[in-house]
């Protein structure tokens, strides 16, 4: 209903995997609303990516996706992220970090500092960048929200 309420109002839809135990569970389903053509921006990390499209490789899954998604997002932990948006694509590293303290919310944290930028038709690669700074600062302590202002920690980064 989420996604037929944002069809009706000309939005786009974007959808995260979540877990692999998810889909485990839901796989056939999510595997249907991407060849429907529903999801608009698909992000996904790379265990996750493995799991929906059976490819034991980052790229392998890539190649299963990138034509079935206007916008693909991987992250990969430690390894930074990869996109692929209408056939281009970008990567950028981790942004560099002393310790990581708790990962919860970085997948969401990600995902947000990506969809900044996107909704500002930044290029990919400052979308990626943006969502790599987002998760690094929720990794840097425990809890789920931000303890510094992304807005400020972004241009700090970014220039």
């Amino acid at each position: 209903r989420a996604i037929e309420a944002a069809r009706a109002a000309g939005r786009k839809v974007a959808f995260t995997l979540s877990e692999v135990f998810v889909i485990d569970r839901h796989g056939d389903d999510f595997r249907a609303l991407i060849d429907d053509g529903l999801i608009d921006i698909l992000f996904a990390n790379h265990l996750e990516l493995a799991a929906l499209t059976g490819k034991d490789t980052l790229d392998a899954g890539i190649a299963a996706l990138q034509d079935k998604v206007p916008t693909l997002v991987v992250t990969r932990s430690a390894e930074g992220a990869v996109a692929v948006h209408d056939g281009q694509r970008a990567e950028v590293p981790a942004e560099p970090i002393e310790k990581v303290v708790d990962t919860t919310g970085a997948g969401d944290l990600f995902a947000a500092g990506f969809l900044y930028g996107y909704v500002r038709e930044e290029s990919l690669e400052t979308c990626l960048r943006r969502g790599a700074i987002a998760a690094c600062e929720i990794i840097s302590h425990y809890g789920a929200r931000t303890e510094a202002d992304l807005s400020r920690l972004m241009d700090d980064k970014l220039g």
